[in-house]
């Protein structure tokens, strides 16, 4: 058995998902960064796994009120960032500044947000920049149209996509980074076009995502070729590099010497307020409820709006949070005793074995990914992804069509 499937075969042992019925705040040791999702979209797109609720502007400020609701009720006024997604986080300005002003004081790092192409216009982004935000990531996601139609992007099309980077990319921002996505069946050559036309455009970082096959999406009935993205992401890794641009993370691109990075997934402990937003302190892994009916009923009650958790002991802690780290591009060992204490022997049988067969490589107490490590990595995420977090998205959104009786549209 090789050693990515030894990590799998531990991860499903160990990590075990369980339902449960609201809980009280989560304790951290250091400040968290702060994850707030905003649900709603005025259109849904055919590939996106992300929960998300039909606009209405009735409900915005309702779930303002519940967003700080449950912040309280977390009983965390520091972190060390913040971080808007969605959803489309950028479609209701008024609900944008609404949520920057209350939790812009709660932090000394940056403020990012997700912006979709359609809501980009200079007196837009002028707008988003005066609220505090200076760290945006825009979902391009492409700047081909066929692809575009293929993941159902309804609101953009190419034209949108040259527009909408041009104007973010001289707005003004600390930190500009660019989706891309890509889709294994589709031809080489757009997807090498898509990362050399966002490259030409000087954006600080460029995440490249491959297609994920999520149930509710319209890629529900097909399968993933984790080597044919290997090799595209390796190709994509040479352009980049040909054009000052070094590979930061597993699907991340940045300018090289940039020290500073854009990531939602990679922060060592994160606290996540809003419908679907998740939340790891080190200890344990929770997930809110899908239901907007079932998280204004959470909050309410005085009740954090939880709804499926993993509670995880020193190990399975280490290695959840190594995981992450190694996908973010560094482990620092330091970090580590300092947060769990001194690694278990399991978990230095794991490093030395993986440093030992070429995954991994070590300068003193930091640990990084080589490229051959960074193709195992890849192959575990897309695991992790299908084996725990599709299947805790699809039952919370199972679970919210069922419990919806306000007549919002939930997918």
């Amino acid at each position: 058995m090789g050693l990515a499937e030894r990590v799998m075969k531990l991860g499903k042992k160990l990590f075990r998902i369980q339902d449960v019925n609201g809980s009280g705040p989560m304790a951290f040791v250091s400040s968290p960064g702060l994850y707030i999702h905003v649900p709603f979209c005025p259109e849904f797109c055919s590939f996106c796994p992300y929960n998300k609720i039909k606009y209405d502007f009735k409900l915005t400020n309702r779930y303002l009120a519940a967003l700080k609701r449950e912040s309280d009720l977390q009983k965390n006024a520091q972190f060390s960032s913040i971080y808007i997604g969605g959803g489309t986080p950028s479609y209701d300005l008024d609900l944008l500044k609404g949520v920057v002003s209350h939790f812009r004081e709660m932090t000394n790092g940056e403020i990012a947000l997700e912006i979709h192409p359609a809501d980009v216009s200079i007196k837009r982004l002028e707008e988003i920049r005066e609220t505090g935000v200076n760290f945006v990531s825009l979902g391009i996601q492409s700047f081909d149209d066929f692809t575009l139609n293929s993941m159902g992007r309804r609101r953009q099309d190419s034209s949108v996509s040259h527009s909408s980077i041009a104007k973010t990319t001289s707005a003004g921002f600390d930190f500009v980074d660019v989706d891309l996505i890509f889709d294994y069946q589709l031809a080489r050559r757009r997807i090498v076009e898509d990362l050399e036309t966002a490259i030409s455009y000087g954006p600080e970082q460029i995440s490249v995502y491959p297609m994920m096959r999520f149930a509710d999406t319209a890629y529900k009935n097909t399968e993933n070729d984790p080597e044919k993205e290997l090799e595209i992401l390796e190709e994509l890794e040479d352009v980049a590099l040909s054009k000052g641009y070094t590979r930061d993370s597993l699907w991340t691109f940045k300018k090289r010497n940039e020290g500073r990075k854009y990531s939602s997934v990679s922060r060592e402990f994160f606290m996540g307020i809003g419908t679907s937003a998740s939340s790891f302190n080190g200890k344990e892994f929770r997930t809110n409820t899908f239901s907007l009916d079932e998280y204004f009923s959470f909050v309410d009650s005085g009740k954090l709006p939880v709804s499926k958790t993993i509670k995880m002991g020193k190990f399975s802690a280490i290695l959840y949070y190594s995981f992450w780290a190694l996908y973010g591009g560094r482990l620092d060992l330091r970090l580590v005793e300092e947060h769990f204490g001194r690694l278990p022997l399991r978990m230095r049988y794991l490093l030395h074995s993986a440093i030992a067969r070429g995954y991994l490589e070590r300068a003193k107490d930091v640990i990084k990914p080589t490229r051959i490590g960074t193709r195992k990595l890849h192959i575990v995420e897309e695991w992790l992804t299908y084996s725990f977090i599709d299947r805790i998205w699809s039952d919370l959104r199972s679970r919210a069509r069922d419990h919806s009786v306000s007549g919002e549209s939930v997918l």
